[in-house]
């Protein structure tokens, strides 16, 4: 009877390490990893949009075309986006994140066709294969950071621009531009934004949303461009 008891009681003991150890990494896998959304073929119900996300085009401007799609020769899943003389963009509401925990946007990207001429520096020509855009507030009062794939602007450029009558104020980063080989390698990048969100408009954000452009109206050209996952995490202590 005492040995069947001993037996129960060491059962009892690795079940519940097993549980506290599952616990730990659940636990540490939520706080490193936050928020991240992954691009599938076939996860959107309807035109190919991803799920979660809406598309937001820009009135009297033709909407640049987002779909998930899969590479056939290395099975790699992304988000595909094309604008011929075209502007538009994706966004969605990460309701789970909260930056003060999970302050670093990471993304894995690819540009593949640059607006001829674009240069973010200049109004008329503002237009870029791809940018990831965070940000917070309302139709009336909108601020949010921007990091970009541009052609002619310069690396390491930033700057403030304002759309919707000004209503919406962008601090803009340049990551990457025609330098960069476009002839399909990936990059994966890393910002705080939350940092950067401080330095450019004085406070971290409580709700933050993201949202994903591609553009080629100003100059009337071709963009086209691919992003395979982007997540929020912790900083590495």
């Amino acid at each position: 009877m005492t040995m069947i008891i001993i037996v129960i009681a060491i059962c009892c003991a690795a079940a519940l390490g097993a549980l506290f150890f599952y616990h730990q990494m659940v636990f540490k896998k939520e706080v490193i990893s936050g928020w991240r959304y992954e691009f599938s073929h076939g996860s959107a119900a309807s035109a190919n949009i991803p799920k979660g996300w809406i598309l937001k085009a820009k009135p009297g401007t033709k909407p640049a075309i987002f779909s998930e799609t899969k590479e056939a020769k290395t099975g790699e899943s992304f988000l595909r986006m094309k604008a011929d003389h075209a502007s538009a963009s994706l966004i969605t509401k990460p309701d789970s994140v909260d930056i003060n925990k999970t302050p670093l946007l990471r993304w894995h990207w690819r540009a593949t066709t640059l607006p001829e001429g674009a240069d973010g520096r200049i109004k008329a020509k503002d237009d870029q294969a791809i940018g990831i855009y965070a940000g917070t507030g309302n139709l009336f009062n909108n601020k949010c950071i921007s990091y970009r794939w541009d052609t002619d602007t310069p690396k390491g450029s930033e700057g403030n621009s304002a759309y919707g009558l000004g209503s919406i104020k962008v601090k803009w980063y340049t990551l990457r531009n025609k330098d960069d080989n476009v002839n399909g390698r990936w990059y994966t990048e890393e910002r705080d934004i939350a940092e950067d969100f401080k330095k450019a408009w004085g406070f971290y954000p409580r709700t933050i949303y993201l949202s994903i452009s591609c553009n080629s109206q100003y100059t009337g050209s071709l963009a086209a461009a691919d992003l395979a996952w982007i997540e929020f995490a912790a900083r590495k202590e």
